[in-house]
């Protein structure tokens, strides 16, 4: 099946699929953060932040989107997301609704401090209909290429601690996990305990 996917770089025509999917992916911790108007917040997010869907790569199938993957690397471009994430929510939630979403937001945010010789994976998903066919491991081998292709030596990515087909697919593809972190204020707002740092060395 993995013959038939063709990935490309995300355009702005992809922003109104791209958070469906990611609220498709993330459902415990979009929707507690973003509210109910969590899919046209992530929409107006991505159209208004360039950084995403820079650095975001989009697997197709017959034309339409079946997931998608967000890798940082030094060489991308910087985070601009506070601000932009800002504009989303207010022109979705209003402006009490904008503090508590970003008040969330921040709460619950991972803050990877990227290396200069690393690739990070910020998010992978894959539409629920097409899991289980090699769409994710598809996305990481493109991934890693890329690492390769820019001579970093180590690629690594954040999973809940308690998404066990996640992290088998993972350790699986080369990833292992290098940190635990627990959470309290994760576990009030998303309901999991934690996340584990994995890590890839590329060959």
């Amino acid at each position: 099946m993995t013959e038939e996917i063709t990935l490309r770089p995300a355009t702005l025509a992809d922003a109104k699929v791209l958070a469906q999917l990611w609220v498709a992916t993330f459902p415990d911790k979009f929707g507690p953060v973003l509210g109910k108007k969590a899919e046209p917040v992530l929409c107006d997010w991505l159209r208004l932040s360039e950084r995403h869907l820079q650095t975001t790569t989009v697997a197709e199938i017959e034309g339409g989107v079946i997931g998608f993957i967000v890798l940082e690397t030094p060489a991308a471009p910087r985070a601009d997301d506070g601000r932009w994430l800002w504009h989303a929510l207010q022109l979705n939630n209003g402006i009490f609704g904008a503090l508590r979403g970003m008040l969330l937001m921040l709460l619950i945010d991972t803050d990877h401090q990227l290396n200069e010789d690393e690739a990070y994976i910020e998010m992978l998903g894959v539409d629920p209909a097409w899991r289980g066919q090699g769409v994710a491991r598809y996305l990481i081998a493109h991934t890693e290429a890329i690492a390769c292709q820019q001579g970093l030596s180590q690629l690594s990515l954040a999973v809940v601690s308690d998404n066990v087909p996640a992290i088998h697919l993972y350790e699986k593809m080369g990833f292992a996990i290098n940190t635990e972190r627990r959470s309290r204020l994760l576990k009030w707002i998303t309901g999991h305990p934690g996340y584990y740092e994995m890590v890839k060395n590329c060959q």
